[in-house]
């Protein structure tokens, strides 16, 4: 596995990790496990043991399930493009390291044999627990709406927002009357219908961050998964130009250039949300052209 690919699989998993309708989820139903009893465990094991041993079982196959469906939803973003599909095939990929887990934790806390018939059972038995686990992660995550960064205003729209980048001052949240007025006032970029509606606004910049391009708007962030030539061609009708091979930035989102100086002079874009953005040599030319007038020199 490259390092993209497993740091982009970690992020991913992070992102699953840090739903909490996703652990509403495994606390309910490790409950039910442990009031009901299933497999025997209610007449073998005590309530503490039985407490323990649900919780042991579930955190070791719901972490192996999540690790293989984050792999898998990154590996085949570029080769399938439904990603409950690419989620599916993870869980069923993962039934067999599940199964394996089982019998090993069977085996130290019920004292079960450890045979190979055993690990085939727990195997048959993983493959729908595992599907049905993708499938209640995949209704959770579709579920929950997405958290606005720390620091960013969590309510800017239309007029407001645009008062907010020439200003840097964001607002307090505007009314639902406001923000349906500023969603039908104006055309907008195809790019913001990808983000959670409580994350929609003018778009400051554009980042690649692995296999995502990290959306930045003037009310929080969103990573999509996209290339970024594609993520660019969807900030239409807003204006802008790509700086690097990693960052496109908004017109209206360019407090300044500043010019470093010395042998090997570069030029580097203060954002009005605060971010240091490299110009690539490439394309200084273009960034000197279009904001020219924006260009100081770094103090020395």
């Amino acid at each position: 596995m490259s390092n993209t690919m497993l740091q982009s699989t970690l992020r991913e998993l992070r992102r699953l990790l840090i739903n909490p309708r996703l652990w509403a989820v495994f606390a309910v139903v490790v409950s039910l496990f442990v009031l009901t009893g299933p497999f025997g465990t209610y007449e073998r094991l005590a309530l503490p043991t039985r407490l323990g041993y649900w919780l042991i079982l579930h955190a070791t196959t719901w972490t192996t399930a999540l690790l293989f469906v984050a792999l898998f939803d990154v590996a085949l973003a570029s080769r399938m493009t439904n990603r409950l599909g690419r989620m599916l095939l993870g869980a069923v990929i993962a039934s067999a390291p599940i199964g394996l887990a089982i019998t090993l934790i069977n085996t130290a806390i019920r004292d079960t044999p450890l045979t190979a018939a055993s690990i085939a059972d727990n195997i048959l038995i993983a493959a729908p627990i595992a599907l049905a686990f993708c499938l209640l992660t995949w209704l959770s995550l579709s579920a929950a709406p997405a958290s606005p960064e720390p620091g960013r205003a969590p309510g800017i729209s239309g007029r407001e927002a645009d008062d907010a980048l020439s200003t840097g001052d964001f607002p307090a949240t505007p009314s639902t009357d406001d923000r349906q007025d500023a969603q039908h006032s104006a055309p907008r970029a195809p790019l913001i219908d990808r983000l959670p509606v409580e994350k929609r606004g003018p778009i400051l910049r554009l980042e690649v961050q692995d296999h995502y391009v990290m959306v930045v708007t003037a009310r929080a962030s969103e990573l999509l998964l996209m290339r970024l030539g594609d993520a660019i061609a969807e900030t239409a009708p807003d204006s802008g130009a790509r700086v690097h091979r990693s960052h496109w930035v908004a017109d209206a989102a360019v407090d300044r250039i500043i010019r470093h100086g010395g042998s090997n002079p570069r030029l580097e874009i203060a954002t009005v949300d605060g971010a240091a953005i490299p110009v690539s040599r490439s394309f200084n030319a273009d960034v000197r052209s279009r904001w020219g007038d924006r260009i100081s020199r770094a103090p020395a």
